[in-house]
């Protein structure tokens, strides 16, 4: 990477827009990327940069570009949350289908982290709410795990499967169950979760209730 590519490539992850717009003035490649596949793009989307996204959208940055470990801007934006940016991305043809090495797409990360407009704007473009990453993990077991509580609502409202389980047979209500989350427990079990599903162990969710949930946990899986 040539000074000018590397004053450009600084300038994007900054958000420095005087400088980006110089540099590509100046000749720098808007999708010149670092040892590792990652470009301005994807460097500006994650860190909110909406102006410097903007611009370099304009002049021709690839939003499909991925870095060595699968990931795009549009997977760094949406697990920061960062609304503005995910629909420019999406504008500009951001696959919201794409996984990254481990399975993940960009729905798993922004549930995780309970970005609710992401979540719902991702849903609604046709985002795979039952997609699976390589332990089996969906949006729906990632969002019970956190107990982001919006976005389960959203997930589940979108046919999500709440029944749905990872490779070791876990399910979200077992992840529920295990964090002592109560209200999500109910509210899983009011939208179908079923209690005699077993894991690989022979496991129930009952039984990833820890000791001091059990008594306010109990008689809802009775």
């Amino acid at each position: 990477m040539d000074q000018t590519n590397k004053l450009f490539f600084d300038a994007c992850a900054h958000g420095d827009l005087p400088l980006v717009r110089r540099t590509l003035k100046e000749g720098a490649d808007v999708n010149v990327v670092n040892g590792e596949k990652r470009t301005g793009l994807m460097r500006a989307s994650k860190r909110g940069h909406l102006e410097v996204v903007q611009t370099l959208l304009e002049n021709g940055a690839d939003a499909t570009l991925r870095d060595v470990f699968g990931k795009d801007a549009l997977m760094s934006a949406a697990k920061k949350g960062h609304i503005e940016i995910v629909n420019l991305l999406l504008d500009h043809g951001a696959d919201v289908s794409i996984k990254d090495y481990r399975g993940r797409n960009a729905l798993m990360r922004a549930a995780f982290l309970g970005q609710t407009d992401v979540v719902e704007r991702l849903i609604e473009v046709g985002a795979d709410v039952n997609a699976q990453d390589e332990l089996g993990r969906t949006a729906l077991m990632e969002a019970a795990l956190a107990f982001t509580s919006d976005v389960i609502k959203l997930l589940v409202e979108a046919s999500a499967d709440v029944n749905a389980q990872d490779h070791n047979g876990c399910t979200a209500l077992m992840r529920a169950s295990y964090s002592g989350f109560e209200d999500l427990i109910v509210y899983l079990l009011e939208n179908d979760a079923d209690i005699t599903i077993e894991d690989k162990e022979g496991n129930l969710a009952i039984h990833y209730v820890r000791q001091h949930s059990f008594e306010a946990l109990k008689h809802h899986f009775k």
